[in-house]
Parts: C-alpha cells; sequence; structure tokens
C-alpha cells in the first residue's frame, strides 16, 4: 500500500474526513485532474453516491452504480462517469469512504459546457463520445488561430 492510502485509511478509521487531490478522468467532467475530493467515512451508501475503494496499491473514486448479495456477502458494483462498463465489484471492507464534496482545481469553458450538460451524460459512451467530440473541436480550432 502507497503511503497517502495508508495514512487516509487511517484517519478515516478514526471518524475524520480527507481531502485528498485527484488524477485521471474515469470521473470528468465531474471530477478533473488536480480537483480536491473530500472523503467522509461514513458508510450509508446509495446508488450513485461517489466512493472511495482501495484497488492494489491505489484509491479509486467511482459512482455506486448496483449492490447485490451473493453467498450471503454483499458486493458493490461502481463505474467512473466517463467509462462505459462496471469495474469490477468490491466488498465493503474495501470501500474506504464517501465523497462529500469536490473542491475544483479550475474550470475551463469546455468543462463548464460539460458541467451544464452533465445530467444527460451520466451514459458513459455519450459522455466519452461528447468528451472526444469537444476535445477534436479544440485541437481544430487551436490549429487554425494564428
Amino acid at each position: 500500500m502507497n503511503k497517502v492510502k495508508d495514512i487516509s485509511a487511517h484517519l478515516l478509521e478514526n471518524g475524520l474526513d480527507v481531502r485528498i487531490s485527484t488524477i485521471g478522468f474515469s470521473m470528468f467532467p465531474l471530477i478533473a485532474p488536480g480537483d480536491r475530493i473530500i472523503i467522509t467515512p461514513q458508510k450509508d451508501l446509495n446508488i450513485g453516491d461517489l466512493i472511495v475503494f482501495a484497488r492494489a496499491d491505489t484509491m479509486v473514486c467511482h459512482r455506486l452504480a448496483q449492490v447485490f448479495t451473493r453467498d450471503g456477502i454483499e458486493y458493490y458494483c461502481t463505474r467512473g462517469d466517463n467509462c462505459s462498463a462496471h469495474d469490477g465489484p468490491v466488498t465493503s471492507d474495501q470501500i474506504i469512504g464517501k465523497v462529500i464534496r469536490i473542491d475544483r482545481a479550475r474550470i475551463s469553458l469546455a468543462r463548464k459546457i460539460l458541467l451544464l450538460v452533465y445530467p444527460v451524460l451520466r451514459f458513459g459512451r455519450l459522455n466519452a463520445m461528447v468528451v472526444s467530440a469537444l476535445m477534436m473541436a479544440r485541437n481544430i480550432v487551436k490549429r487554425k488561430t494564428p
């Protein structure tokens, strides 16, 4: 386990909220690299909540999509808003906490537009297509400007 994960898990186990910076685009546009999320140890989870769970040596923040029980064990399926498929299921002992706040590092015009239409973009493939189209449009505009 890495130190950030270890320290965060220890603080959360002791009932304290944790604030960490994010990397990756799996939750874009809601969460972008460099944004900070506040995680609480609270584990009363509902479908649609953003949860943080341990996977290998990292912490992953994805949206809770499904809860099911198999052989008496409760499993949680998550999915990044910008992903087309669910993650593999995790168990409650892998869940570190729940996101209660997002502090945004910066909001570009493209991201403001994406956040405006975000409810429509909850469908992973549509989200990925819109993000790709906006990135291509931005690259075309950059090439044409002197």
